[in-house]
This record gives structure tokens, sequence and C-alpha cells, in this order.
């Protein structure tokens, strides 16, 4: 055992952890070397000098007296010729300040069986995982007959507001209701009219329209036509494609009325502009000295 002992240059460390820690500064793996008194585990660095095959078979730590031993670990750890090789030993349940020097044991050769390394570089390959598929309800259900009747309700107060004349009774009944079709209606039809003023009741009706239409064309979208959660919203797209254009000839008209160009609708980029832009556009209408 003396002669491969002497074969063999060994250098311990006191570390926090039995494995290198990756530094991002240096961009490497290193060892987290501690003070005795915070070690968790017990380092050997074996060097081997000669062209001599060595095998360790056990590594230890003796107390103060370096005659009792405090703890011992088998190992299998080969040292080929010329090579290093490094093993550790948890003493994170031992009281340090009474032991001692460290001991181990070896014999020429090669192992019986070969020893695992004692550190292994992560894999930066993700593990797949199953995950199950969601599942999506197909039935028609009562939240759906809902969302329908809500949009028959809608269209059938805007079919009325286009024929006044064979539903006098339901005009004067509801008059709130007919005035906000009466206005949606009016901007549809000046769809492309950036000239003239917009009065606030016929923008702001038709900017509520836009609201509760696109909630409701988002409703249908995901509970009746779209099965994949990372799907296309095809009802609620194409009615925002639809309305794009009318949205702003109807906004420019509206800052008319206030004396105010079309084109500083332009502000609501900078996103801190919505609010004097939204002013605007709930400003009472400037009659004197307007240019539009």
């Amino acid at each position: 055992m003396a002669g491969c002992q002497s074969d063999v240059d060994k250098t311990i460390h006191w570390v926090k952890s039995s494995q290198q820690k990756y530094d991002h500064y240096t961009k490497t793996y290193k060892w987290q070397y501690s003070k005795k008194k915070d070690a968790r585990y017990l380092l050997w660095t074996f060097k081997n000098k000669t062209k001599n095959q060595i095998t360790f078979t056990r590594v230890g730590l003796l107390a103060s007296d370096n005659t009792t031993s405090m703890k011992e670990r088998k190992v299998n750890l080969y040292v080929k010729p010329f090579g290093v090789t490094t093993t550790t030993m948890y003493v994170g349940d031992l009281n340090l300040d009474v032991s001692g020097n460290t001991v181990t044991y070896c014999i020429y050769g090669q192992p019986k069986k070969s020893s695992q390394p004692l550190y292994k570089k992560p894999s930066t390959q993700k593990k797949y995982t199953y995950k199950k598929p969601k599942k999506y309800d197909d039935n028609f259900t009562l939240f759906n007959l809902f969302l329908l009747l809500i949009s028959g309700l809608l269209i059938a107060v805007f079919v009325a507001a286009t024929k006044k004349n064979e539903y006098k009774r339901y005009v004067k009944n509801f008059p709130v209701i007919f005035d906000f079709a009466d206005n949606t209606i009016a901007c549809f039809k000046k769809y492309s009219t950036f000239q003239g003023k917009a009065s606030r009741k016929e923008y702001w009706y038709f900017y509520l329209f836009t609201i509760i239409v696109s909630v409701l064309t988002y409703l249908i979208d995901v509970s009746i036509f779209r099965k994949n959660p990372d799907g296309i919203l095809f009802i609620n797209t194409f009615f925002a494609m639809i309305t794009f254009l009318p949205t702003l000839a109807a906004g420019c008209r509206r800052l008319h009325d206030v004396n105010k160009s079309g084109w500083w609708q332009l502000i609501s980029i900078t996103v801190i502009g919505i609010i004097p832009l939204i002013i605007w556009l709930a400003s009472k209408p400037v009659k004197e000295k307007n240019k539009y």
C-alpha cells in the first residue's frame, strides 16, 4: 500500500458541494471551496506520477488523535498512468472541530468495475414530458345559445331602425336603442367620408357599437368555432377589419366638430396622447370660428 501511495500526489480541500458549479464570469465549472467549519464535503485530488495503474479502494477522515476513524467511504477509483481524478466524501454530519488527518487506501491495477465520473456536465437538452391534450367540449351549450340570441337581437334592432315607419310603436318605447342604431348606421353610410363633422352622439354610439360587437364576436369565436386555443379569431378579426376605416373616418369628423384636424388621431401612437384625444372627442362642438 505504501508503494502506490508514494506514486500519487494527493491534495485535500474542504468544499460546499460534491459537484462543480458553473461560473458565469469565467464560463467554466469550478469547485466551491470553503473553510473547514463551513464545509459539507471533503475533496481529494489524486495525480498519478508514474506509468503504474492505481486504484483507490477507501478514503476516510480521522479524529484529532489520528488513530480513530471518524468516517470512511468505499470507493473504486481508478487513476490511469499520469492521470488525474477526484472524489468526495460527505462530512456535513461530522463535528469537524475534532477532525484530524485524512486516510486513503490504494492498490496497483485496474478496478474490478469502472468507477463513475465524479462530475458529469449537465445536458442542455430539455427532457421531454408528455402533456395530456386538452379536451374541448363540442356540445352546443346554453352559453352558445345566449350569444346567438344577443346577436339576433342586435341584428333585429338595426333592421327595425332602417324601417321606422313599420315599427313606430317600438321606436317610441325604446328611443335610446333606436337612436343608437341610427347613429351607427350613419357612420357606416359615411364609411370613408373624412370631410364634414360628427356629433358626440354619432361618434360615441358608433364606438360603443364596435366595443359590444368586438366582445360578442370574440366570445362566439372562442365558444363555438375555435377549438384550438392558439388558433385565429376569424369573426373577430374580420369585424375589426371592416370597422377600421369607418372608425378612423368617424374620429376625423368628430375632431372637425371641435375645430381640430383629423390627423390628431395619430397622437394615440404615443400612448400618453390618448388622454388629450379622448378629451377632444368628448368635448362640446365648436360652432364659432370653426374652419371645418
